[in-house]
């Protein structure tokens, strides 16, 4: 079983032609072919959404009311904005702001200015504006898909924004009230706010006011009353602003008046009381602490030198060899000579010790006088202690004085600062005031004087005038973008329905799915009388050089080349689901091999013991002795054995219904009989029931040599497929895959590069005309196939299923007799 192992996975390589194609799977796609194609596949579905979106905008375009457009332009004011004259309290229009270019967008869009508008025009009386025209049947149906067509899809999105009416403080309060209770002024308003268009011209100051309606005249008058009713609103608002800004501004002076003569008072008493009228003792205290401070400082330095000095005299003094070291010592002459004295008394004592003995006269008398100097050092070295001392002394009374002296300016020099930090902050607060109470009274002088001048912040660059022709419904630019719409949602619909494809369209998507590689891609064959199995079968036979002749012999090449060492001799037939065509491709199969080489001899067994198809897939009337009759014995295998006429295979059909079809299958009978066919003929096709259907298809791949597993093209489930394989491999492991059932001109536009993109690119390759002698490329004889004739048995020895009487009475008690 070591050579078997790996039969029929995808490494193993069938024929040239499975190579190429797993080469092609195994490169990288291109997306842009890949969604050219798909596009390609579902043009129908692109093209058809197109064209019923553009039968559906024609429909709304006959039925639509011709609408005439005007507009009217107005230019803003390009002044800069300087916040601090007084066009700032006039309301002027910040025109460098475009927040507040939009403002005034939305100023020209208020109920509040439309309604003017509609009065000042008497909208409120006109049928077309206050809602008493009864409107189409299409225009009212069609009303959500007009709002689409000129708002855009956000309006069906997100609801509508309400519009808070602008209420301008000129206009009275008991006409506003009458205004609210009238329901025909207020659906005049909002119709003309439904058909009024307000938009600024590019990058310029320039808003364009677009009116529509049913008359062209009505559009422009719109469209001018807008502009003028919005500048007279401007100067409205400026008068009433003014007013209230001088108002407010009289009302403030007074109290800046108040506080700013309150703050001057403070600062004046603040001068008397502390003493500080002008006087700059501040200045020369200061100068005195400053000097002050460095006396100081010198004397705690002087203090602490003589500190010093005196304490390494102290410490020298406690030991005479360091004494030397001392600065006063060593620059004093009269200890110097009595230093060199007391060298000189030294040397001569040890002079005298060595040569006369430490008790001679003359050693006693230099002691004596060394005795004296060192007394006189002695006392010169305090003498100079005691110098340094007074100095130490002097130096400390000094500092003590100097700081008393610092401590009192210092706190004579604060006092005097905290005065003026506090007199300052006073006279900034006054400063403070008055500078506020100039500018107020300044912008009072300004609001008096323009009072009485006022001008808008906008001008009417151009009146609008009635349009000639209409502006909607425009033919051309709403069927091309119906059909555009169209055709996006046809792509998108195609996008769907390739996502949501669940089935296997070509070999690398099932060898990727089922890691089995995929024999061959047999083409639909199109019988006539309604596609019936005999008239494939027929067409098949008769057609050897068509391609799906050629596609089976490619299966069957990719059989026998697949282990030349132990060819396989019995080829069992199964799909995943019924009505795959595996009995069919068996039958014609068997039949095609038969026909092309005459020496070949075939043997088709039906093993479907459920619905036993296989003589219908012959076309044959009569199905004679069947499988289940040779196993029980009742009939030999040349009374159940038959040859077709038209391809000369021999076959054993199968009865519908067999009961106890598992226990049959599995008999040692089975075994036998199929030891016996292989004996018997070259190659033996059983015809088996789905994988999962029943668990029949199982059992006879065990018994095989080969599982050719039969997949419906762009049909079975992806799902059902993976299911079925992962079974059949659990009971063997060589199964190969043929999908059946290829629509050449559906699988072209895929361009997968694999059997069926041969078949269809280069169909005209195969022949039409039948070669009913002539070889194969899966050929022949002995020679590609790897089989060889065998010979027949003796004709008088009729052939059984079993030898042994004690397999056949098991088998009779499995199955019941057949009468």
């Amino acid at each position: 079983m070591d050579d078997e192992a790996g039969f029929g996975r995808i490494s193993q390589t069938a024929d040239p032609i499975s190579s190429s194609g797993q080469q092609h799977a195994m490169e990288a796609p291109n997306e842009l072919w890949e969604w050219l194609r798909l596009l390609n596949r579902r043009k129908a579905l692109i093209i058809g959404s197109g064209l019923l979106a553009v039968a559906l905008m024609a429909l709304i375009i006959a039925q639509a009311t011709p609408m005439y457009k005007a507009s009217a332009r107005v230019m803003l004011d390009t002044r800069t904005f300087t916040p601090v004259k007084a066009e700032a309290a006039l309301s002027g229009v910040d025109t460098m702001n475009m927040g507040a270019i939009q403002s005034e967008l939305e100023v020209i869009q208020s109920e509040f200015l439309i309604g003017r508008v509609v009065d000042r025009l008497g909208l409120a009386s006109n049928p077309e504006f206050n809602g008493s025209k009864p409107p189409g049947f299409l225009d009212s149906s069609l009303a959500p898909i007009r709002e689409l067509w000129h708002s855009g899809i956000a309006s069906l999105l997100a609801p509508p924004r309400a519009r808070a009416p602008q209420a301008s403080p000129a206009a009275p309060t008991r006409n506003a009230k009458a205004d609210d209770s009238d329901p025909g002024r207020r659906t005049a308003i909002g119709t003309v706010a439904g058909h009024l268009t307000v938009s600024l011209l590019g990058r310029t100051f320039v808003i364009v006011i677009t009116v529509e309606s049913t008359d062209g005249t009505m559009s422009a008058r719109i469209a001018n009353a807008i502009a003028e009713v919005y500048l007279a609103d401007q100067v409205d608002n400026k008068n009433e602003a003014n007013r209230r800004a001088t108002e407010w501004l009289e009302e403030r002076l007074a109290e800046l008046r108040r506080n700013l003569q309150v703050a001057e008072e403070a600062v004046i008493s603040y001068r008397r009381d502390k003493g500080l009228a002008g006087s700059p003792e501040g200045v020369v205290s200061t100068q005195t602490l400053s000097d002050l401070n460095q006396r100081y400082i010198a004397a705690k330095t002087r203090r602490i030198e003589k500190e010093s000095r005196l304490v390494a005299l102290s410490k020298a003094s406690l030991n005479p060899n360091e004494v030397a070291n001392i600065a006063e010592v060593a620059n004093n002459a009269t200890l110097s000579t009595l230093r060199q004295q007391e060298a000189d008394l030294n040397r001569r004592i040890a002079e005298y010790q060595t040569t006369f003995g430490p008790n001679h006269p003359k050693v006693v008398q230099a002691r004596a006088e060394l005795a004296s100097v060192r007394s006189r050092f002695l006392a010169a070295t305090q003498s100079i202690t005691l110098a340094i001392r007074a100095e130490l002394d002097a130096a400390k009374s000094e500092e003590e004085e100097l700081r008393a002296q610092v401590e009192k300016s210092s706190v004579m020099v604060g006092a005097t600062s905290q005065y003026e930090a506090e007199l300052k902050q006073l006279e900034r607060e006054a400063q403070s005031n008055r500078a506020l109470y100039e500018s107020f009274l300044n912008r009072f002088k300004e609001l008096r004087e323009q009072q009485d001048i006022q001008r808008a912040d906008a001008r009417i660059l151009a009146y609008a005038w009635p349009a000639g022709a209409p502006s909607s419904p425009q033919y051309k630019t709403g069927l091309f973008a119906a059909f555009l719409i169209g055709c996006l949602l046809g792509m998108a619909g195609a996008v769907a329905a390739e996502k949501l494809d669940r089935v296997f369209r070509s070999a690398s998507q099932v060898e990727k799915a089922t890691g089995v590689a995929v024999l061959g891609m047999v083409p639909l064959v199109k019988g006539s009388a309604g596609g019936l199995r005999s008239n494939i079968v027929t067409q098949v036979l008769d057609r050897t050089t068509s391609s799906a002749a050629e596609a089976m012999r490619a299966v069957f090449t990719a059989i026998s080349l697949s282990n030349l060492d132990r060819p396989a001799r019995v080829i069992a037939v199964t799909s995943s689901t019924p009505a795959e065509g595996k009995t069919t491709f068996a039958a014609a199969l068997g039949g095609l091999l038969t026909k092309m080489n005459a020496s070949r001899r075939v043997l088709l067994v039906d093993l479907d013991l459920r619905q036993a198809k296989l003589a219908v897939a012959l076309g044959l009337k009569d199905r004679g002795g069947t499988i289940d009759e040779y196993l029980m014995g009742t009939k030999t295998l040349d009374e159940c054995i038959h040859r077709h006429d038209v391809s000369g295979v021999d076959y054993i059909c199968a009865r519908a219904d067999t009961p106890n079809a598992p226990e049959i299958l599995e008999s040692h009978a089975m075994k036998a009989a199929l030891a016996t066919f292989a004996d018997r003929y070259d190659l033996v096709i059983l015809d088996s029931p789905p994988v999962m259907a029943v668990s029949d298809a199982r059992i006879i791949s065990q018994l095989a040599d080969y599982t050719i597993f039969v997949v419906h093209w762009a049909k079975t489930p992806r799902d059902v497929v993976k299911s079925a394989v992962a079974a059949l491999l659990g009971v063997t492991d060589r199964v190969g895959i043929v999908i059946n059932k290829v629509n050449l001109a559906k699988h072209a536009l895929y361009e997968y590069g694999d059997y069926g993109d041969y078949y269809s690119r280069y169909n005209s390759y195969y022949g039409a005309n039948p070669n009913p002698r002539g070889g194969s490329a899966g050929g022949g004889g002995s020679g590609a196939g790897g089989l060889r004739e065998r010979p027949q048995a003796e004709p008088g020895r009729p052939l059984r299923a079993a030898e042994d009487e004690s397999g056949i009475a098991k088998l009779k008690r499995i199955v019941p007799r057949v009468k």
